[in-house]
């Protein structure tokens, strides 16, 4: 009896594991068939450019150098909350002073504060006579509560609607200030 089937169905083992390879080719084509897009997901993934770097927030101004500094120095005072604490003017830069904030993001008892903070960074050139450009870069950051030990500062480039000082708010008292002195607005 060698060579049949041991309950006696009339197979020879040679056919049984035929019958099992072919099985087994099967199922590995659509193991690779069902992972072959996962697969191109991958190497797409990999292929991608790095992210860039989203555009500095830039104004420029028909005033010259010295009026567009000093307005931009009385803008960020008229804030009350953002201090200037490095001001080179020779340089052209400015940095504020880490601004501090909350927002209550929950109604429900108890209420979830989360607690954000913005620092400022602006430059200021002189591109001719009669033309200064400003740059605003702002530095948004929300503290985590989850980082060990006790929660820590985090930077984010999504800023969440409404939160803080908009460089777009800066430039609008910006363009009041230099409209205040005679002086048509960015362009």
């Amino acid at each position: 009896m060698h060579g049949t089937h041991p309950k006696g169905s009339g197979r020879n083992s040679r056919s049984v594991t035929h019958a099992r390879g072919l099985r087994a080719i099967v199922l590995a084509g659509f193991l690779i068939a069902g992972l072959w897009p996962l697969a191109g997901e991958l190497a797409a993934q990999e292929t991608k450019p790095a992210a860039e770097q989203p555009a500095i927030p830039t104004q420029n101004f028909a005033a010259g150098y010295d009026l567009v500094w000093d307005k931009l120095l009385v803008t960020l005072k008229s804030f009350d909350v953002l201090a200037v604490t490095n001001a080179d003017k020779a340089a052209g830069k400015m940095m504020t002073a880490p601004y501090r904030y909350f927002k209550i993001s929950s109604a429900k008892f108890p209420p979830v504060q989360d607690d954000y903070r913005d620092t400022y960074e602006l430059f200021v050139e002189k591109k001719a006579d009669k033309n200064t450009q400003v740059q605003i870069k702002r530095k948004f950051e929300f503290y985590d509560r989850t980082k060990p030990p006790n929660g820590d500062w985090v930077q984010r480039e999504d800023i969440p609607n409404k939160a803080g000082i908009s460089s777009s708010d800066i430039f609008n008292a910006l363009n009041l200030e230099i409209a205040a002195a005679g002086l048509p607005a960015a362009r």
